[in-house]
């Protein structure tokens, strides 16, 4: 699958030449709600894609206004796709590279705790249930994106 090599503005996805436009489109979609969904998100102001990989995998950059008091940062990473999404700091991890390797980092995390039988209350919250069967496919998806999709990024 073809990646970018630069970031591109969300609402200049859909009239991009990129492999999957409008897949990637629709990750860009539920990205910015995932985001929204958080009450420190106050606003976007501004999003990229950083990598586009269809519906399989897409790493996103937002500028958000934070809410009063909140302590969020401005800057945020969201990973979606067809694996649980979540968001990094752009402090902590200020390539895409780094924010796709840390989050396979803390799904693998979960998919040990689950694994070994061990609460997940500590872990990244993952929107699927504690079993050995999400543990199992989870796995599966994060080694393909440790394979195929990570040194692409």
């Amino acid at each position: 699958m073809k990646q970018i090599t630069k970031m591109t503005q969300i609402n200049e996805i859909s009239h991009s030449d990129l492999e999957h436009n409008e897949e990637v489109f629709q990750q860009s979609v539920l990205a910015k709600n995932y985001l929204k969904s958080f009450k420190w998100c106050k606003e976007i102001v501004n999003g990229w894609l950083a990598y586009g990989f269809g519906k399989i995998l897409c790493v996103f950059f937002f500028e958000i206004e934070p809410a009063n008091n909140s302590g969020a940062d401005d800057k945020i990473w969201v990973i979606v796709g067809d694996i649980p999404p979540a968001y990094l700091d752009f402090v902590g991890y200020p390539s895409a590279k780094e924010a796709l390797d840390f989050y396979c980092y803390l799904m693998e995390e979960w998919v040990d705790c689950v694994n070994n039988g061990k609460s997940v209350d500590d872990c990244y919250p993952v929107n699927a249930p504690a079993t050995k069967e999400y543990a199992d496919m989870l796995q599966t998806r994060i080694n393909i994106i440790k394979e195929d999709f990570l040194p692409l990024v």
